[in-house]
């Protein structure tokens, strides 16, 4: 896996990317991780053969640059930047992949430039709907920092494959996050007025969830799928997982993109409903 860096516009981007086959996969991760949390998948779908896949690191993420705004790190703006990244990366016809708050990014990059995908993946999205927040929910949140950092939520760290090396380093970027990138992005992710556009998206879309999420919940997994046309959408639930299939079960999840794309390549987007 390489690391490299890219001039998105007004930010410089930091990417990891692996593979050199010849259909792209571009890669974004979620509220508080960084494209770390994809080394699994992202192993799995290079050793295919098929993919060169690409990972972003959004801003404030890994050693991207960071705002000093809470505007910043919001959906609109990490898919702007996402936008000036693949672009000045050269990169188009792609699939695109969406875990988390991605989910939300990447829906936001489909509604302004779905000319450039060759499909689109939302992996246990933020949901689209927006979600009300806590009157207290900053002050909390400002604590939470105070003691340490940001809360961790279900990152698929159970899972018997998952190395305490590679837990160590996820907590530790976590622990490097902006107090404006925590605030920005929950307002932003509760803000979020993205379902009921989702019928403007043109493109194959796969949604991807866990029955076990409780981070964002199987009904709104479930209301994103309605959400899209009927010709285009497709479903895949993992039984028994939770928020982080990426991580849970890499090798299931490539599986997954694997066929989903060869359907989509084909014409078709076959067999993965």
């Amino acid at each position: 896996m390489e690391s490299g860096f890219v001039q998105a516009g007004d930010v410089r981007l930091q990417y990891l990317e692996e593979g050199d086959g010849p259909e792209t996969v571009v890669l974004v991760h979620g509220y508080a991780s960084s494209a770390i949390l994809w080394r699994y998948t992202m192993e799995r779908l290079a050793a295919s053969g098929r993919f060169r896949v690409i990972a972003f690191n959004n801003r404030g993420a890994g050693d991207s640059d960071r705002g000093g705004s809470e505007d910043d790190y919001t959906v609109q703006s990490f898919a702007a930047d996402l936008h000036n990244a693949v672009s000045a990366l050269g990169l188009g016809d792609f699939v695109l992949v969406g875990h988390s708050m991605g989910g939300a990014t990447v829906t936001q990059f489909a509604m302004e430039h779905q000319g450039l995908l060759r499909a689109l993946v939302l992996l246990n999205s933020a949901p689209l709907a927006g979600r009300t927040l806590a009157a207290n929910w900053e002050e909390d949140l400002r604590a939470s920092f105070a003691e340490g950092g940001l809360t961790r939520g279900d990152m698929g760290f159970q899972a018997a494959h998952v190395s305490q090396d590679f837990v160590d380093e996820v907590n530790a970027i976590i622990l490097r996050n902006p107090i404006e990138r925590a605030i920005g992005g929950r307002r932003s992710m509760g803000a979020l007025r993205l379902r009921d556009r989702l019928g403007e998206i043109a493109v194959p879309t796969m949604v991807v969830g866990g029955d076990r999420d409780t981070t964002v919940g199987v009904d709104n997994i479930v209301a994103e799928y309605l959400g899209l046309p009927e010709a285009t959408r497709h479903l895949h639930i993992f039984h028994g997982i939770g928020h982080s299939p990426n991580v849970e079960v890499p090798k299931r999840l490539a599986g997954v993109l694997e066929r989903f794309t060869a359907g989509v390549m084909a014409g078709d987007a076959v067999g993965v409903k």
